[in-house]
């Protein structure tokens, strides 16, 4: 059967590690096996799938730290977490009519949550990342799930963080979910407070900070990020908590800048990027914080500075992500500015 589909090009057979086959399926095919199932092999595949995605997939990291390397085995199984993505969309409103037996409605929102916070850790798209947040939160509001719980807070953040990268409408959007993670995280505080708990509540604390910056609050959101700053300093050095205070200095980095303390400013987001490579290399956070270095030189009157610092972001981010990237497609328009400030309006066209 397997030769015969192959031949009718419906079905893709390759090796991979071990000398195991994977079988590849044609769209047509895979439509015509979903309209012939009733609703008990239906449930029954979908329940065989979700067990060997969940079995593969990385959970996300407690604390919300994305994890490096867990990054490969992300991008070789969000195909099937989107695949599965749409069945589930497509056959959702039937669910409870469908027997579900051996698939946990929480752990498949928890499912979806871990696939967008690796979505979120490894600089995708709100585009990739936000359905299947939507679909985990449409699953705990059906289940009834307790506004306070964990995993609603864990939502919100990464929905929150999603939408600060897009347009205007979509960041304020985003500043009221970081807003609900915080209440949620500052609730469970004080309900329970472990020393999980209270990390969580600090790291909400810093994403709130991010949108009173959003809204042009940066007394307050100095106030916030530099009492983050006392605490960090009970965890640990910045040698032995490097994530905690790159966030720390390339925050308050905006903070100066409101202020009008450009070399400062600099000096800050510098020490920033030289924590966030000791933590996690040259990866898209880190061309992040450097495209903002590249802004507060340019803000100083510093266009050359400016100019070599925007370069190196293009090239690290084409390396990473390619050219048709958001990252990218904006770090082309950085350059293409930074030529025309540069009087070279040829190479800005």
């Amino acid at each position: 059967m397997i030769k015969e589909l192959s031949r009718q090009r419906l079905v893709t057979v390759k090796k991979i590690e071990n000398g195991e086959e994977a079988y590849g399926i044609h769209r047509v095919l895979q439509h015509r096996i979903q309209a012939d199932m009733d609703d008990y092999s239906f449930a029954d595949a979908f329940q065989k799938a979700f067990r060997l995605i969940r079995k593969r997939f990385p959970r996300a990291h407690p604390m919300q730290i994305p994890e490096q390397e867990n990054m490969d085995v992300w991008r070789k199984y969000m195909p099937h977490i989107y695949s599965f993505h749409q069945v589930y969309k497509k056959h959702y409103p039937e669910h409870r009519r469908v027997p579900m037996e051996g698939v946990n409605l929480r752990e498949l929102a928890e499912l979806f949550y871990d696939a967008a916070f690796y979505v979120w850790g490894g600089q995708g798209t709100a585009y990739d990342g936000l359905p299947l947040l939507q679909s985990a939160e449409k699953i705990l509001d059906e289940e009834n799930v307790d506004a306070n719980d964990r995993i609603r807070a864990d939502i919100h953040c990464v929905t929150g963080l999603l939408l600060l990268n897009m347009g205007s409408s979509d960041r304020a959007v985003g500043n009221g979910k970081l807003e609900k993670a915080w209440e949620i995280r500052k609730n469970v505080l004080e309900a329970c407070r472990t020393e999980e708990n209270d990390v969580l509540y600090q790291n909400a604390t810093n994403d709130w900070s991010i949108c009173l910056m959003n809204r042009y609050q940066f007394d307050e959101a100095g106030k916030l990020i530099q009492g983050l700053l006392d605490v960090y300093k009970t965890w640990g050095s910045e040698e032995e908590e490097p994530f905690e205070y790159a966030k720390y200095y390339g925050n308050y980095s905006a903070v100066l800048m409101w202020q009008g303390k450009t070399d400062e400013a600099a000096a800050s987001l510098e020490r920033s990027l030289v924590l966030t490579e000791q933590f996690s290399g040259k990866n898209s956070q880190y061309y992040r914080r450097l495209f903002f270095l590249a802004c507060i030189y340019l803000q100083a009157g510093n266009f050359q500075k400016a100019f070599d610092i925007h370069y190196e972001v293009l090239k690290g981010r084409l390396s990473l992500h390619g050219q048709h990237h958001e990252s990218s497609i904006l770090s082309m328009y950085a350059m293409g500015a930074m030529h025309h400030y540069m009087q070279d309006v040829g190479n800005a066209m």
